[in-house]
């Protein structure tokens, strides 16, 4: 049976945990919610930002490639950011969701969907569009000098949402918890740029 939910600014529905207090789990399976005249069907435990998209925080450690795996599996895709509005919102998800890295520690970042694996220093989105034109590249000031390279000697080529609400650049072997997004465009059938 499914469920409408009048939508909120951000209505949140995490790994069974619920962010704004007027959400509720509304079903196991799938969420319905009601905006204007759509209904969109809302997968398990995804969230829908109005005017922005479905986004899902993974709680479960993965390298960079395993989380874009994983996304990919769901219908979805490591999340890219676009503007500044939907930097507040998916940093707001991660703040409030108690994320853990190994050893037990806050974690200080979720994996999402940029790179510069095919050359160094030009991040791109996982669509191979630069980050300047996606719509939001403003890096974390957590540490000095980001993007840096800086981790053991080994080079950082994958991308992440720092705690901050800025960009870093991590390992790609290194596990943390990420992000999947359905971008609007795939929810209404609509042509994806």
């Amino acid at each position: 049976m499914k469920s409408i939910l009048l939508l909120c600014s951000i209505s949140c529905l995490v790994a069974n945990i619920s962010f704004a207090k007027d959400c509720k789990p509304l079903s196991k399976h799938v969420r319905t919610v009601l905006a204007l005249e759509d209904i969109i069907t809302v997968p398990k435990d995804y969230c829908y930002i109005s005017n922005v998209g479905l986004y899902k925080l993974h709680k479960d450690l993965k390298t960079w490639n395993n989380a874009r795996e994983t996304c990919n599996d769901e219908g979805a895709r490591l999340a890219i950011i676009n503007s500044e509005e939907e930097a507040n919102e998916l940093t707001k998800m991660f703040q409030q969701s108690g994320l853990l890295e190994l050893g037990g520690r806050p974690s200080d970042g979720v994996l999402i969907g940029f790179h510069d694996l095919y050359n160094e220093g030009q991040f791109v989105t996982i669509l191979g569009e630069p980050l300047e034109e996606a719509g939001y590249n403003k890096w974390s000031k957590l540490w000095p000098g980001v993007p840096d390279n800086i981790d053991n000697n080994q080079t950082q080529n994958c991308g992440a949402l720092a705690r901050d609400g800025g960009l870093d650049d991590v390992l790609c072997t290194v596990k943390l918890g990420f992000i999947c997004e359905i971008p609007m465009c795939k929810i209404f059938s609509e042509p994806c740029l």
